[in-house]
Protein backbone atom coordinates (compact mmCIF):
# COMPACT_ATOMS: atom_id res chain seq x y z
CA UNK A 1 0.00 0.00 0.00
CA UNK A 2 1.40 3.38 -1.00
CA UNK A 3 2.17 5.67 1.92
CA UNK A 4 0.64 9.15 1.70
CA UNK A 5 2.64 11.95 3.30
CA UNK A 6 0.95 14.69 5.29
CA UNK A 7 0.29 18.04 3.64
CA UNK A 8 -0.84 21.40 5.03
CA UNK A 9 -4.43 20.48 4.16
CA UNK A 10 -4.20 17.57 6.61
CA UNK A 11 -3.08 19.47 9.71
CA UNK A 12 -5.29 21.33 12.19
CA UNK A 13 -5.79 25.07 12.39
CA UNK A 14 -3.95 25.09 15.73
CA UNK A 15 -0.89 23.55 14.10
CA UNK A 16 -1.08 26.04 11.25
CA UNK A 17 -1.21 28.90 13.74
CA UNK A 18 1.80 27.52 15.63
CA UNK A 19 3.84 26.96 12.47
CA UNK A 20 2.89 30.36 11.04
CA UNK A 21 3.91 32.26 14.16
CA UNK A 22 7.21 30.39 14.26
CA UNK A 23 7.96 31.08 10.58
CA UNK A 24 7.05 34.76 10.86
CA UNK A 25 9.22 35.12 13.98
CA UNK A 26 12.17 33.50 12.19
CA UNK A 27 11.63 35.73 9.16
CA UNK A 28 11.55 38.90 11.25
CA UNK A 29 14.55 37.73 13.27
CA UNK A 30 16.50 37.16 10.05
CA UNK A 31 15.71 40.71 8.89
CA UNK A 32 17.02 42.06 12.19
CA UNK A 33 20.14 39.88 11.76
CA UNK A 34 20.74 41.44 8.33
CA UNK A 35 20.29 44.91 9.84
CA UNK A 36 22.76 44.08 12.60
CA UNK A 37 25.27 42.80 10.04
CA UNK A 38 24.85 46.00 8.01
CA UNK A 39 25.56 48.30 10.94
CA UNK A 40 28.42 46.08 12.16
CA UNK A 41 30.37 45.99 8.89
CA UNK A 42 29.41 49.16 7.02
CA UNK A 43 31.97 51.98 7.09
CA UNK A 44 34.90 49.58 7.51
CA UNK A 45 36.21 50.98 4.23
CA UNK A 46 35.50 54.54 5.38
CA UNK A 47 32.51 54.95 3.06
CA UNK A 48 28.82 54.87 3.93
CA UNK A 49 26.88 51.75 2.98
CA UNK A 50 27.73 48.07 2.79
CA UNK A 51 30.17 46.95 0.10
CA UNK A 52 32.29 43.93 -0.77
CA UNK A 53 35.28 45.90 0.48
CA UNK A 54 33.74 45.98 3.96
CA UNK A 55 33.53 42.19 3.95
CA UNK A 56 37.15 41.88 2.79
CA UNK A 57 38.34 44.15 5.59
CA UNK A 58 36.27 42.26 8.18
CA UNK A 59 37.99 38.93 7.42
CA UNK A 60 41.25 39.78 5.63
CA UNK A 61 42.10 43.10 7.23
CA UNK A 62 43.11 46.48 5.88
CA UNK A 63 46.44 48.13 5.22
CA UNK A 64 44.89 51.56 5.85
CA UNK A 65 43.50 51.22 9.36
CA UNK A 66 43.19 48.80 12.25
CA UNK A 67 40.05 46.85 13.12
CA UNK A 68 39.56 48.92 16.26
CA UNK A 69 40.14 52.17 14.35
CA UNK A 70 37.60 51.18 11.70
CA UNK A 71 35.06 50.29 14.39
CA UNK A 72 35.23 53.64 16.21
CA UNK A 73 35.91 55.94 13.25
CA UNK A 74 32.59 55.84 11.44
CA UNK A 75 32.01 52.19 12.34
CA UNK A 76 29.46 50.48 14.60
CA UNK A 77 31.27 51.27 17.88
CA UNK A 78 31.53 55.04 17.42
CA UNK A 79 28.04 55.80 18.86
CA UNK A 80 28.99 53.93 22.06
CA UNK A 81 31.79 56.39 22.88
CA UNK A 82 30.92 59.18 25.28
CA UNK A 83 32.52 61.97 23.24
CA UNK A 84 34.61 62.79 20.18
CA UNK A 85 37.55 63.36 22.50
CA UNK A 86 37.41 59.69 23.55
CA UNK A 87 37.61 58.65 19.90
CA UNK A 88 40.59 60.91 19.26
CA UNK A 89 42.45 59.49 22.29
CA UNK A 90 42.02 55.94 21.04
CA UNK A 91 43.00 56.87 17.46
CA UNK A 92 46.07 58.71 18.78
CA UNK A 93 47.13 55.60 20.71
CA UNK A 94 46.60 53.41 17.63
CA UNK A 95 48.84 55.69 15.56
CA UNK A 96 51.58 55.65 18.22
CA UNK A 97 53.74 52.78 19.49
CA UNK A 98 50.66 51.26 21.24
CA UNK A 99 52.51 50.94 24.53
CA UNK A 100 50.82 49.18 27.44
CA UNK A 101 51.56 52.10 29.80
CA UNK A 102 49.77 54.62 27.57
CA UNK A 103 46.95 52.13 27.02
CA UNK A 104 46.41 51.74 30.78
CA UNK A 105 46.50 55.48 31.31
CA UNK A 106 44.32 56.85 28.50
CA UNK A 107 42.59 54.06 26.55
CA UNK A 108 41.55 51.44 29.12
CA UNK A 109 39.28 53.84 31.09
CA UNK A 110 37.39 54.73 27.89
CA UNK A 111 36.90 51.10 26.88
CA UNK A 112 35.86 50.13 30.42
CA UNK A 113 33.13 52.77 30.49
CA UNK A 114 31.90 52.44 26.90
CA UNK A 115 32.72 49.01 25.49
CA UNK A 116 33.42 46.18 27.93
CA UNK A 117 29.76 45.81 28.81
CA UNK A 118 29.46 43.82 25.56
CA UNK A 119 33.11 43.12 24.63
CA UNK A 120 33.66 40.81 27.58
CA UNK A 121 34.39 37.08 27.11
CA UNK A 122 32.17 36.24 30.09
CA UNK A 123 29.22 38.11 28.58
CA UNK A 124 29.69 37.61 24.84
CA UNK A 125 32.51 35.23 23.83
CA UNK A 126 31.88 35.84 20.12
CA UNK A 127 33.02 39.50 20.33
CA UNK A 128 36.63 40.72 20.62
CA UNK A 129 37.87 40.90 24.20
CA UNK A 130 38.47 44.55 25.18
CA UNK A 131 38.99 43.93 28.90
CA UNK A 132 42.77 43.56 28.70
CA UNK A 133 45.75 44.97 26.82
CA UNK A 134 46.40 41.62 25.12
CA UNK A 135 42.80 41.37 23.95
CA UNK A 136 42.77 44.92 22.57
CA UNK A 137 46.03 44.30 20.69
CA UNK A 138 44.23 41.59 18.72
CA UNK A 139 42.10 44.31 17.09
CA UNK A 140 44.72 47.08 17.24
CA UNK A 141 46.42 45.85 14.08
CA UNK A 142 45.57 45.87 10.40
CA UNK A 143 44.97 42.11 10.50
CA UNK A 144 41.51 40.73 9.78
CA UNK A 145 39.52 38.39 11.96
CA UNK A 146 41.62 36.13 14.20
CA UNK A 147 41.56 32.36 13.70
CA UNK A 148 40.42 31.74 17.27
CA UNK A 149 37.67 34.32 16.87
CA UNK A 150 36.40 32.71 13.66
CA UNK A 151 36.42 29.25 15.23
CA UNK A 152 34.46 30.62 18.19
CA UNK A 153 31.87 32.33 15.98
CA UNK A 154 31.59 29.53 13.42
CA UNK A 155 30.62 26.79 15.87
CA UNK A 156 27.93 29.03 17.40
CA UNK A 157 26.78 30.00 13.90
CA UNK A 158 26.56 26.41 12.66
CA UNK A 159 24.84 25.01 15.75
CA UNK A 160 22.27 27.81 15.94
CA UNK A 161 21.34 28.15 12.27
CA UNK A 162 21.29 24.38 11.70
CA UNK A 163 18.43 24.05 14.20
CA UNK A 164 16.55 26.94 12.57
CA UNK A 165 16.94 25.41 9.10
CA UNK A 166 15.86 22.01 10.45
CA UNK A 167 12.61 23.38 11.89
CA UNK A 168 11.84 25.62 8.90
CA UNK A 169 12.58 22.75 6.51
CA UNK A 170 10.47 20.33 8.54
CA UNK A 171 7.46 22.64 8.18
CA UNK A 172 8.20 23.25 4.50
CA UNK A 173 8.06 19.49 3.83
CA UNK A 174 4.27 19.71 4.35
CA UNK A 175 4.02 21.79 1.15
CA UNK A 176 2.51 20.30 -1.98
CA UNK A 177 4.97 20.46 -4.89
CA UNK A 178 7.38 18.38 -6.94
CA UNK A 179 9.36 16.11 -4.64
CA UNK A 180 12.62 16.72 -6.51
CA UNK A 181 12.18 20.51 -6.35
CA UNK A 182 11.30 20.32 -2.67
CA UNK A 183 14.46 18.34 -1.91
CA UNK A 184 16.58 20.90 -3.74
CA UNK A 185 15.04 23.79 -1.80
CA UNK A 186 15.56 21.98 1.52
CA UNK A 187 19.22 21.14 0.84
CA UNK A 188 20.35 24.51 -0.58
CA UNK A 189 20.39 26.52 2.71
CA UNK A 190 22.45 23.88 4.52
CA UNK A 191 25.04 23.73 1.73
CA UNK A 192 25.10 27.53 1.52
CA UNK A 193 25.64 27.85 5.27
CA UNK A 194 28.58 25.41 5.19
CA UNK A 195 30.18 27.13 2.18
CA UNK A 196 29.64 30.53 3.82
CA UNK A 197 31.31 29.48 7.07
CA UNK A 198 34.27 27.78 5.38
CA UNK A 199 34.75 30.84 3.19
CA UNK A 200 35.37 32.98 6.29
CA UNK A 201 38.58 31.09 6.95
CA UNK A 202 39.70 31.19 3.32
CA UNK A 203 39.01 34.93 3.11
CA UNK A 204 41.51 35.49 5.97
CA UNK A 205 44.24 34.59 3.47
CA UNK A 206 42.56 35.34 0.14
CA UNK A 207 40.35 38.47 0.16
CA UNK A 208 38.77 37.54 -3.18
CA UNK A 209 36.78 34.85 -1.38
CA UNK A 210 34.69 37.65 0.14
CA UNK A 211 32.54 37.31 -2.99
CA UNK A 212 31.86 33.68 -2.05
CA UNK A 213 30.95 34.76 1.49
CA UNK A 214 28.40 37.25 0.15
CA UNK A 215 26.99 34.92 -2.53
CA UNK A 216 26.59 31.91 -0.23
CA UNK A 217 25.08 34.00 2.55
CA UNK A 218 22.60 35.54 0.11
CA UNK A 219 21.71 32.13 -1.31
CA UNK A 220 21.02 30.77 2.17
CA UNK A 221 18.76 33.72 2.98
CA UNK A 222 16.84 33.51 -0.30
CA UNK A 223 16.29 29.74 -0.04
CA UNK A 224 15.17 29.95 3.61
CA UNK A 225 12.91 32.88 2.72
CA UNK A 226 11.41 30.85 -0.11
CA UNK A 227 10.58 28.03 2.31
CA UNK A 228 8.90 30.49 4.70
CA UNK A 229 6.84 32.25 1.99
CA UNK A 230 5.76 29.02 0.27
CA UNK A 231 4.80 27.42 3.59
CA UNK A 232 2.74 30.40 4.74
CA UNK A 233 1.07 30.71 1.35
CA UNK A 234 0.06 27.06 1.13
CA UNK A 235 -1.08 26.97 4.75
CA UNK A 236 -3.57 29.81 4.48
CA UNK A 237 -4.06 30.89 0.86
CA UNK A 238 -3.16 28.13 -1.57
CA UNK A 239 -6.15 25.88 -1.12
CA UNK A 240 -8.63 28.81 -1.18
CA UNK A 241 -7.27 31.09 -3.89
CA UNK A 242 -6.10 28.62 -6.52
CA UNK A 243 -8.59 27.17 -8.95
CA UNK A 244 -8.07 23.75 -10.50
CA UNK A 245 -6.67 25.38 -13.62
CA UNK A 246 -4.28 27.50 -11.56
CA UNK A 247 -3.14 24.51 -9.51
CA UNK A 248 -2.48 22.65 -12.76
CA UNK A 249 -0.48 25.63 -14.00
CA UNK A 250 1.58 25.73 -10.78
CA UNK A 251 2.30 22.01 -11.08
CA UNK A 252 3.31 22.53 -14.72
CA UNK A 253 5.75 25.26 -13.64
CA UNK A 254 7.13 22.97 -10.93
CA UNK A 255 7.65 20.20 -13.48
CA UNK A 256 9.41 22.69 -15.76
CA UNK A 257 11.72 23.80 -12.96
CA UNK A 258 12.39 20.17 -12.18
CA UNK A 259 13.23 19.48 -15.82
CA UNK A 260 15.62 22.46 -15.74
CA UNK A 261 17.23 21.53 -12.41
CA UNK A 262 17.73 17.80 -12.88
CA UNK A 263 20.17 18.11 -15.85
CA UNK A 264 22.20 20.57 -13.79
CA UNK A 265 22.30 18.12 -10.88
CA UNK A 266 23.24 15.32 -13.27
CA UNK A 267 26.04 17.40 -14.77
CA UNK A 268 27.20 18.35 -11.28
CA UNK A 269 27.26 14.70 -10.31
CA UNK A 270 29.34 13.86 -13.40
CA UNK A 271 31.72 16.74 -12.64
CA UNK A 272 32.11 15.64 -9.01
CA UNK A 273 32.83 12.05 -10.02
CA UNK A 274 35.32 13.25 -12.63
CA UNK A 275 37.17 15.64 -10.35
CA UNK A 276 36.97 13.59 -7.14
CA UNK A 277 40.25 11.70 -7.82
CA UNK A 278 42.03 14.99 -8.53
CA UNK A 279 40.63 16.57 -5.37
CA UNK A 280 41.54 13.46 -3.38
CA UNK A 281 45.11 13.45 -4.68
CA UNK A 282 45.51 17.15 -3.95
CA UNK A 283 44.11 16.58 -0.47
CA UNK A 284 46.70 13.86 0.15
CA UNK A 285 49.48 16.19 -1.02
CA UNK A 286 48.22 18.96 1.27
CA UNK A 287 47.96 16.60 4.24
CA UNK A 288 51.51 15.40 3.62
CA UNK A 289 52.71 19.00 3.59
CA UNK A 290 50.86 19.78 6.82
CA UNK A 291 52.22 16.65 8.54
CA UNK A 292 55.79 17.35 7.42
CA UNK A 293 55.47 21.01 8.43
CA UNK A 294 54.22 19.99 11.90
CA UNK A 295 57.14 17.59 12.23
CA UNK A 296 59.63 20.30 11.25
CA UNK A 297 58.04 22.77 13.68
CA UNK A 298 58.40 20.18 16.44
CA UNK A 299 62.07 19.68 15.55
CA UNK A 300 62.55 23.44 15.75
CA UNK A 301 61.38 23.29 19.36
CA UNK A 302 62.97 20.01 20.47
CA UNK A 303 66.40 19.83 18.79
CA UNK A 304 69.50 20.37 20.93
CA UNK A 305 71.06 23.86 20.80
CA UNK A 306 73.75 24.50 18.19
CA UNK A 307 77.23 25.79 18.87
CA UNK A 308 78.19 28.06 15.96
CA UNK A 309 81.49 29.63 15.14
CA UNK A 310 81.73 33.28 14.11
CA UNK A 311 82.08 32.25 10.45
CA UNK A 312 79.03 29.98 10.63
CA UNK A 313 76.98 32.73 12.27
CA UNK A 314 77.94 35.10 9.44
CA UNK A 315 77.05 32.54 6.76
CA UNK A 316 73.74 31.78 8.47
CA UNK A 317 72.88 35.48 8.67
CA UNK A 318 73.62 35.95 4.96
CA UNK A 319 71.47 32.93 4.08
CA UNK A 320 68.64 34.25 6.23
CA UNK A 321 68.79 37.65 4.55
CA UNK A 322 68.74 36.07 1.07
CA UNK A 323 65.67 33.99 1.91
CA UNK A 324 63.84 36.91 3.51
CA UNK A 325 64.51 39.07 0.47
CA UNK A 326 62.62 36.45 -1.59
CA UNK A 327 59.64 36.50 0.77
CA UNK A 328 60.49 33.45 2.86
CA UNK A 329 59.94 33.53 6.63
CA UNK A 330 63.04 32.47 8.59
CA UNK A 331 63.32 31.94 12.34
CA UNK A 332 66.30 30.87 14.46
CA UNK A 333 66.04 29.87 18.14
CA UNK A 334 69.50 28.41 18.78
CA UNK A 335 68.45 24.91 17.68
CA UNK A 336 68.22 25.39 13.94
CA UNK A 337 66.36 27.35 11.29
CA UNK A 338 62.65 27.13 10.56
CA UNK A 339 61.87 28.31 7.02
CA UNK A 340 58.37 29.10 5.81
CA UNK A 341 58.07 28.39 2.08
CA UNK A 342 54.29 28.88 1.99
CA UNK A 343 51.30 28.75 4.29
CA UNK A 344 51.39 24.93 4.38
CA UNK A 345 55.08 24.24 3.77
CA UNK A 346 57.60 24.69 6.63
CA UNK A 347 61.17 23.30 6.56
CA UNK A 348 63.73 22.78 9.31
CA UNK A 349 67.52 22.90 8.93
CA UNK A 350 69.65 21.68 11.82
CA UNK A 351 73.00 22.86 10.46
CA UNK A 352 74.51 25.75 8.54
CA UNK A 353 75.48 23.37 5.73
CA UNK A 354 71.86 22.29 5.20
CA UNK A 355 70.74 25.91 5.19
CA UNK A 356 73.43 26.95 2.70
CA UNK A 357 72.59 24.01 0.41
CA UNK A 358 68.92 25.00 0.42
CA UNK A 359 69.74 28.62 -0.40
CA UNK A 360 72.09 27.56 -3.21
CA UNK A 361 69.41 25.34 -4.79
CA UNK A 362 66.80 28.12 -4.64
CA UNK A 363 68.76 30.98 -6.19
Amino acid sequence: MEKRCLRFADISVSEKMLYSLFLMTIGIGYLFALTHMYYTHQMRDGQAGMSIQDVMIAYYGSQDQTRLGAAINGGPMEPNLKSADDKEKILAWLSSDKSEARFTQSVAPILNSSCVGCHNPEVNPSLPNLTSYEGVMEVASSKGASLTGLVKISHIHLFGIAFILLLVGRIFIFSDMSVALKRIIVVIPFLSMLIDTLSWFITRNNPSFAYVVVASGALMGVSMGAQIVISLYQMWLGEFLLSDAQQARVKKIAVGVQAWALPILSASKFYVLKTAPIVWNNTIVIMRKITLSAYNAARYQLETPLVLSAEEQLNATQCKQQLQSKGYGVWFAGKGWLVKESLLSWLFFGSVEELESYVTNHK
